[in-house]
C-alpha cells in the first residue's frame, strides 16, 4: 500500500468513531462468503431496493405527492460494496485495518440494486443525499469512488464532521436527516445496512439491507 494510503488508514482506525463502534458479526468467514457467493445477499438487497422503488413512485405521483421529496442512502455496504476488497485482503471476518484500507482505495463497485434505486430517484425528481460514517477528510476520494461506480449527477454528500465523538452513529445520522428536513425536504425513504443508519426518525420509510460482515452502533 502506498505511504499516503497507509497514513490515512491508520488515522481512520485510530480516530474515527465509526470504526471504534464497528464490530464483527457472529458469522464465520465461510458463512459470510457463502452468503455472498450463493446470491442470497444480492437477492435480499434487490428485494429491499424494489420495495423502496415502489414507495418512491407512490410518493411522487398523484394528489398526495410529497413536496421536495428526498432519498437518503448510506454508502458502505449500501451504495458501495467493500466485500470484494475485504475478501481479497484479510477483511473477512471483519477487521478494522483491512476495512479502512479498502475504503481509502476508493475503487469499490456499486451495489447495483441501490444504484438502480438512485437512478430512479433522479428520474422521478427525488433529491438524493448520501449520509455516511466516512470522515470529512476523505470527501474527495469518496466523490471519486461514487462517480466511478455510476452515481452521477446532482446529490448531497454528508460526511462525519471533525470532532464527532459519540460512540454511536445514530445522533450524527439522525441529526443530518433532521437538517435536511429543516431545509424543506421530505425524506420519503432511508436505506442502510445498519440499524444505526435508520434509527432516530426523520424518514417516512426505512429499508434495511443485510450485512453479514459487521455491526455499527
Amino acid at each position: 500500500m502506498k505511504t499516503g494510503l497507509l497514513v490515512i488508514t491508520v488515522l481512520l482506525v485510530a480516530a474515527i468513531p465509526a470504526f471504534a463502534a464497528t464490530t464483527p458479526t457472529d458469522k464465520t468467514a465461510d458463512q459470510i462468503r457463502s452468503f455472498y457467493n450463493s446470491g442470497i445477499w444480492n437477492r435480499a438487497v434487490k428485494k429491499q431496493a424494489n420495495k423502496a422503488k415502489a414507495y418512491l413512485i407512490k410518493r411522487t405521483h398523484g394528489r398526495h405527492a410529497a413536496k421536495k421529496p428526498a432519498l437518503v442512502l448510506d454508502i458502505d455496504e449500501t451504495s458501495l460494496d467493500n466485500y470484494p476488497c475485504l475478501n481479497a485482503n484479510g477483511g473477512i471476518p471483519y477487521s478494522a485495518g483491512p476495512y479502512a484500507g479498502c475504503v481509502v482505495r476508493f475503487d469499490a463497485p456499486a451495489v447495483k440494486p441501490v444504484r438502480s434505486l438512485f437512478r430512479l430517484a433522479k428520474d422521478l425528481g427525488v433529491r438524493v443525499f448520501f449520509i455516511t460514517g466516512r470522515p470529512e477528510a476523505i470527501r474527495d476520494g469518496t466523490l471519486t469512488n461514487l462517480k466511478a461506480s455510476g452515481y452521477r449527477g446532482r446529490y448531497g454528500l454528508v460526511l462525519q464532521p471533525p470532532g464527532y465523538s459519540d460512540p454511536s452513529m445514530v445522533p450524527y445520522k439522525s441529526g443530518a436527516r433532521k437538517q435536511i428536513q429543516q431545509r424543506g425536504f421530505t425524506i420519503i425513504a432511508n436505506v442502510g445496512d445498519q440499524q444505526s443508519d435508520l434509527a432516530g426518525g426523520y424518514s417516512e420509510r426505512t429499508y434495511k439491507l443485510p450485512n453479514p460482515i459487521y455491526l455499527t452502533q
